[in-house]
């Protein structure tokens, strides 16, 4: 009787777990293996500590096995001596597995009659992201596997399925032969447009946006354009574009647009902050019937450390193939490095629907009144048409790990009633999201612009170049960087901003960063000189977009500055 006396005297009490040998996998291990995860259980009694020590080898060939090592040697201990009980497993995880050979089939559609496509077979296969030579990891395959179905669920074979799958692993060679067969399925095309949830707005403005038309190919990005389309009106809570893939049905399957609309009018208030503008509140309008014609009102009073805002938007109803016209006006005054703007803002706007590869059309008239000092003001006024086009390459528009976005503007305005001289404008920006190796991404972004002909005395403030702050030059304060005149920071009439960016992703969430940036505005680029800062920062996937903290420190200056932003800026 007096082991079990022994062992119930030992309930109550913990024990440590000690994991040697693993590596860069010991943090694999110890937060899912079941004796990892139970260890604070102050009531495990000596047996089932036991009962664990026992299964926990298993375990950890199961886990090891998912990072491509199979052969691993196991050596376990369970001290019941020690106070608290200690339990030791020392792990020899051998040699990784490397693929040795990589067979892609196919079958269905892509590869028989008439829609049999080699080319396009070819072309997947060469994008297949597991190469010979690579460790085996079972993540890896599982994302392989899916980037590879991905390539004809997107176009044409949206019932496409994984037909089967295989990784033969060969311990003696430490080698894995992959095996995929992807089963296409029919070619499927579409048919015509079923609307559900409509009720308060009209169908016209919905078949103008429409991209698809009846009888072309399947694709999934036009299903994305037609959904973003409608949503992107602002008349719709939340736009669900489908379609029943039934192989039994293939041909000119209906497009299944599901709506959910917002009533016409709305109030919204806003508390906000940001590093480089401070606290901020908003009151913004909406109204979807504006003078009972269906157009949109969107309107805002906007108040922060060095801005006060109020305006308006008005879109009207789409024209041919989705393009979205609008008229606004605006009345802004800021404060900021020394210089105070009122300014005065009203333009026509007539913007593409294509979100991937978007074009705009602008004619604006912009006033401005400039105050430094005591005594110093000056008057600026432009007329002035810009066209904007923007292409969009991105995994994910919220959250992307892979892809770019760049942009391009040009404007100009003639001499005449507004403008005192002939005025041009051109200003390129792009961000551009790159994985590097495993757990780490770079982050790349540029600006460069100018204006010719006038200066910085005749064009208004919204033509001219600043920069500092969280979105472009971290390490200096909000458009802190620009041309000196009378003790204060005005625009110039060039400028020009990089910015390069390493992240390690701790966790799915958090990640790590390190940083360095270079800009400035100047009256000419013989004047131009960069100025610098680097920095580290945090990284936060949140649900709006990816939210930074940055401590930077400014050469020029010698000051360090903490900046906090969201999402990805020029």
């Amino acid at each position: 009787m007096l082991f079990p006396l022994l062992a119930w005297s030992q309930v109550g009490q913990r024990y440590s777990l000690e994991i040697s040998g693993a590596g860069e996998l010991t943090p694999l291990l110890s937060k899912h293996l079941d004796i990892s995860v139970r260890k604070e259980d102050a009531n495990l009694s000596a047996t089932e500590v036991q009962r664990l020590v026992n299964s926990t080898p298993d375990q950890i060939r199961e886990l090891l096995a998912t990072e491509g090592y199979f052969s691993p040697r196991i050596r376990s201990e369970f001290d019941r001596n020690a106070s608290p009980w200690l339990v030791r497993f020392d792990v020899e995880p051998g040699p990784p597995t490397h693929i040795a050979s990589v067979d892609i089939r196919f079958k269905g559609a892509i590869a028989e009659g008439p829609h049999a496509d080699q080319q396009r077979m070819n072309r997947l296969r060469r994008r297949w992201r597991l190469d010979k030579n690579e460790v085996f990891r079972q993540a890896d395959w599982n994302e392989a596997k899916s980037e590879l179905l991905k390539g004809l669920l997107n176009q044409d074979y949206p019932a496409a399925t994984i037909a089967h799958s295989e990784a033969r692993i060969d311990p003696a060679s430490n080698s894995a032969a992959l095996t995929v067969e992807i089963d296409s399925g029919p070619a499927f095309t579409f048919g015509e447009l079923d609307i559900q949830g409509l009720s308060r707005y009209s169908r016209a403005m919905i078949d103008r946006l429409n991209p698809i038309h009846a009888g072309e190919p399947y694709s999934q990005e036009k299903l994305n354009e037609l959904q973003a389309r409608v949503q992107d009106t602002g008349y719709f809570r939340s736009v669900f574009a489908t379609i029943d893939a039934d192989v039994a049905h293939p041909q000119q399957v209906p497009v299944r647009l599901d709506l959910s609309e917002n009533p016409r009018k709305r109030l919204g208030l806003g508390l906000g902050f940001s590093t480089d503008t401070g606290a901020r509140a908003q009151i913004r309008w909406l109204d979807r019937n504006f003078l009972l014609r269906d157009w949109r009102l969107e309107s805002q009073l906007l108040i922060d450390r060095e801005t006060r805002v109020i305006g308006g938007d008005v879109f009207l109803p789409p024209i041919s193939i989705g393009w979205q016209p609008s008229v606004s006006a605006h009345f802004e005054r800021t404060e900021s490095a020394g210089e105070i703007d009122d300014k005065l803002r009203a333009g026509v706007r007539l913007t593409s629907p294509n979100r991937f590869d978007e074009k705009a059309w602008s004619i604006a008239f912009l006033g401005d009144r400039q105050h430094i000092g005591p005594t110093y003001r000056n008057n600026r006024q432009a007329l002035i048409g810009s066209f904007i086009y923007t292409k969009r390459r991105l995994d994910n528009p919220l959250m992307p790990r892979r892809g770019y976005l760049a942009s391009v503007e040009l404007g100009a305005g003639p001499s005449g009633l507004v403008n005192e001289v002939n005025i041009g404008r051109v200003v390129g920006r792009g961000v551009y999201v790159r994985p590097i190796v495993r757990r780490w991404r770079a982050v790349f972004r540029g600006q460069v612009g100018q204006v010719f002909g006038g200066s910085r005395l005749t064009v208004p403030s919204d033509l001219l170049f600043r920069t500092g702050g969280d979105q472009s030059v971290r390490g200096y304060g909000y458009n802190e960087l620009g041309v000196a005149q009378d003790g204060a920071v005005v625009g110039g009439t060039v400028s020009a901003v990089v910015s390069g960016e390493l992240i390690y992703q701790v966790t799915p969430k958090w990640g790590a960063a390190v940083f360095t940036d270079a800009g400035n505005a100047a009256d000419s680029w013989k004047d131009f000189r960069f100025k610098r800062g680097s920095g580290i920062g945090a990284r936060w996937s949140s649900p709006i977009g990816p939210v930074s903290i940055d401590l930077a420190h400014g050469q020029a200056t010698g000051e360090t500055r903490l900046h906090f932003s969201v999402g990805y800026g020029f």
